[in-house]
């Protein structure tokens, strides 16, 4: 959490499965490749990474609305079921009320993240604003 004039800043840093998606030496973008198998926690980590594909930027934006899923929700609907489940469930839960209910910001870039191409590249200044938005909105 940040600290004084900076308290409602929250901070999230996971270094441990870091991997950079060009290459140092040519700056072209990484391969895909399949057969892989899981990166990261179940929970949290995109459909891609279930099905055992290279992971990229889309990847990263999943696991980012996964996250502000749970701090929404308090909970995941996948939460304690095994690896082949919680994949079925996030195969097909953006038909439920539960993800319906959110607000639009929320299913906008979850559904982005799911439409962004292997080495699609995201408006991330889009998001920033989308959010800082809601935020003015929701009065925060």
């Amino acid at each position: 959490m940040g600290i004084g004039r900076h308290a409602n800043v929250v901070h999230l840093i996971n270094f441990g499965l870091l991997k950079e998606f060009r290459d140092p030496n040519t700056h072209l973008h990484i391969p895909f490749q399949k057969g892989l198998g899981l990166v990261g926690t179940a929970a949290f980590t995109s459909i891609n990474s279930h099905l055992g594909s290279e992971q990229g930027r889309q990847d990263d934006l999943e696991s980012l609305a996964y996250i502000l899923f749970y701090f929404m929700w308090g909970f995941l609907l996948w939460q304690g079921l095994g690896q082949q489940d919680i994949l079925k469930s996030k195969q097909g839960f953006t038909t439920l009320d539960l993800f319906c209910k959110l607000p639009l910001e929320f299913c906008t870039l979850f559904e982005h993240s799911c439409l962004l191409s292997f080495e699609g590249k995201s408006n991330y200044n889009h998001f920033c604003h989308l959010f800082d938005n809601l935020l003015v909105k929701e009065g925060l």
